[in-house]
């Protein structure tokens, strides 16, 4: 997984840091592009696949560790912020909603102050049929907005199995839908008046 956003790249990778996972965040200047630091959670363990998703809006990072452990094996997406070329951790992003804990922060994306995080594998309206949640930022202090699903979702859709969000536009994939042939696939647009 990997995003870019002018000159700062951000790059997951699952099983670095003893399979615990971690992201690299590259920055270029003058052409050459170096590694600036290397990401990790705060609290982290074998197999959270952090780094699984990674996205970047100017000096915010958000990476998705869709089997992270911090409140029992859901999965969970963390915030990092730039201050004068430092990353520190902000918040760690997770849901109530026990049909979402399933490969939540398997896809994430990021826009300024909104956040766009899928559990693709959440039983909303039966197995595997996905869903995506929006935060939005105020000062430091995530909230979640809404929960997205498809208005024609079944078992084994994968709805969020990429997303991408551009201001009050979100675009999110569900791979396996079958409306034009078994496994087709689909993808869906949302908008919204933040």
């Amino acid at each position: 997984p990997v995003s870019i956003d002018g000159d700062t790249a951000l790059i997951g990778a699952t099983r670095a840091n003893a399979l615990a996972g971690a992201a690299y965040v590259y920055v270029r200047s003058g052409g050459v592009w170096t590694e600036q630091t290397k990401l990790t959670p705060s609290v982290s363990e074998v197999d959270d696949y952090f780094g699984q998703a990674v996205s970047v809006s100017g000096d915010t990072a958000l990476i998705g560790a869709s089997n992270g452990l911090s409140i029992g094996d859901i999965g969970s997406a963390y915030v990092f912020v730039r201050s004068g070329g430092v990353w520190t951790e902000q918040t760690e992003l997770t849901t109530s909603d026990t049909a979402a804990r399933r490969s939540f922060g398997s896809a994430v994306s990021v826009d300024g102050n909104t956040a766009l995080i899928a559990a693709r594998r959440s039983t909303e309206l039966g197995g595997d049929t996905g869903s995506a949640f929006v935060y939005v930022r105020s000062g430091t202090v995530w909230t979640e907005q809404t929960k997205l699903t498809p208005s024609d979702g079944e078992v084994d859709d994968h709805f969020g199995s990429d997303v991408s969000l551009d201001g009050d536009t979100a675009l999110i994939g569900a791979e396996q839908d079958d409306d034009n042939a078994v496994g087709s696939g689909s993808a869906y647009i949302f908008g919204c008046s933040l």
